[in-house]
């Protein structure tokens, strides 16, 4: 007697379809699920590079008034940018409980040991979209980490090594967060590092926006300084520069992929979706 092979052509069309199902649902679920980097061109830095940033400084002359210091007590003699550079999964000797790089391949490192007296400042100009908008809680984001290690050398406040971290509204500008503080200031929770030198460990920081706030000019500064009299240096890492939360812990590469295939970018997208229909039609040319 004759007996139909549907059944058993049916069961393997199952099997053939049931990676491509699979796969098709673990693609759809890491795109709903992977951070976008809007703002911020090269935000996380994974070019390898300061491509999308501005490197300015110069030199130190000390910073002006007395305390309590602010930003307008920065002072910078103008030069050449300071010491810059990228760094990968490396440890520091200096702040040993930094764990790098903090998000994806690399971090930005701003300023050196060497001391000199050298101010580097990194800037970077973005407008707020859509994109940037939290789905947790309707509102825009920017999101980014940061992490200083500076020598005390126990100078005058105003002599001492130096950091700042600000986000400026272009449109009133109006400070939206910023942060400075000297080595070894009274009231910052500084780690002992080796020798004399002094760190925090990396500062997740979140600023909200209103949605008012989309389509407005964000400014991003960041400024590491060494003591103006020279001897001795200060310098500051940063990454995760975005809308993205950013992870939890000191480093590892759980972003890299997210920034290298962003969700808002279409081109990205089309070319998922045409491997994921290619994928598709060899598994049908595979039944027939």
């Amino acid at each position: 007697m004759f007996k139909s092979n549907r059944g058993l052509i049916g069961t393997r069309r199952k099997r053939l379809y049931q990676p491509v199902i699979v796969g098709s649902l673990l693609f759809s679920l890491a795109l709903a699920s992977a951070p976008a980097f809007a703002i911020f061109t090269n935000g996380g830095f994974e070019q390898n590079s300061f491509a999308g940033w501005t490197l300015a400084g110069g030199v130190n002359p000390g910073l002006l008034g007395a305390e309590p210091f602010t930003s307008a007590s920065i002072q910078i003699i103008p030069g050449a940018p300071g010491p810059s550079s990228i760094v990968g999964a490396i440890t520091d000797p200096l702040a040993p409980t930094i764990l790098l790089p903090r998000v994806g391949q690399f971090t930005a490192k701003l300023n050196d040991e060497g001391g000199g007296g050298l101010v580097t400042t990194l800037v970077q100009v973005d407008t707020l979209t859509n994109a940037d908008i939290d789905a947790a809680d309707g509102l825009p984001h920017i999101r980014f980490a940061f992490a200083p290690v500076m020598d005390d050398p126990s100078h005058s406040p105003n002599e001492q090594p130096y950091f700042y971290v600000a986000v400026k509204n272009l449109a009133d500008d109006s400070i939206l967060f910023e942060q400075f503080a000297y080595s070894g200031q009274t009231g910052v929770n500084f780690l002992n590092g080796a020798g004399s030198w002094k760190y925090l460990e990396f500062q997740n920081i979140d600023v909200v926006l209103p949605l008012s706030a989309i389509g407005q000019q964000i400014e991003l500064t960041v400024i590491a300084a060494d003591c103006a009299l020279g001897g001795h240096g200060g310098y500051v890492y940063v990454d995760g520069f975005g809308s993205a939360n950013v992870p939890p812990g000191g480093g590892g590469t759980a972003l890299a992929e997210a920034r290298e295939l962003p969700v808002d970018q279409p081109l990205a997208l089309g070319l998922l979706v045409g491997l994921l229909a290619l994928f598709g039609w060899r598994a049908t040319r595979a039944i027939a």
